[in-house]
């Protein structure tokens, strides 16, 4: 069935009422995954970016239920989000853990900055870049032009030369 522009707009329509009555639902569906007001309202908002351009698709079909529809959105964006925070979450509390042997080391700082020197030259960006320049690993893969997952892998791999080269 082909769709025409009536019914794109019969359905634009129907989310602006969605949005105008159930609202705070959505908040507080978004808000129980995220547990943070911008995060909920991230959430909100790239739910409705997902619907809006699934409707603007050539081949979108028509749906009987529309607010059960867009509500199964959001909870699929709310998990996407949880997942990558919780992924995220564990990362950086593995690195915390990786770096925090530096602070139990019986080296001094000149001791480690020598040691850091030897690593290689990518590497050894990343670390002075993450712990002693305090960016984020999305601002290093911007920074050094890498995808952000590699940094992280670099990151992980040269953090434990480091701990090896200290032992």
């Amino acid at each position: 069935m082909v769709f025409d522009g009536w019914k794109r707009r019969k359905y634009i329509k129907a989310l602006e009422e969605l949005a105008d009555t159930q609202y705070e639902k959505m908040y507080r569906l978004a808000f129980n995954y995220s547990h943070s007001k911008e995060d909920a309202l991230d959430i909100i908002q790239e739910s409705f970016e997902k619907a809006l351009k699934a409707i603007q698709k050539k081949n979108f079909h028509e749906i009987e239920e529309f607010n059960a529809w867009f509500f199964r959105i959001l909870i699929s964006v709310s998990i996407d989000f949880w997942r990558k925070n919780k992924r995220e979450a564990e990362y950086l509390d593995q690195n915390e853990q990786s770096w925090s042997f530096l602070n139990d080391s019986q080296h001094s700082y000149l001791e480690i900055e020598e040691i850091i020197n030897q690593i290689s030259s990518p590497n050894r960006e990343i670390i002075l870049l993450k712990f002693f320049e305090g960016f984020t690993l999305k601002e290093i893969s911007v920074i050094l032009a890498l995808n952000e997952n590699t940094i992280k892998t670099k990151l992980y791999r040269s953090l434990n030369e480091l701990r090896s080269k200290l032992e």
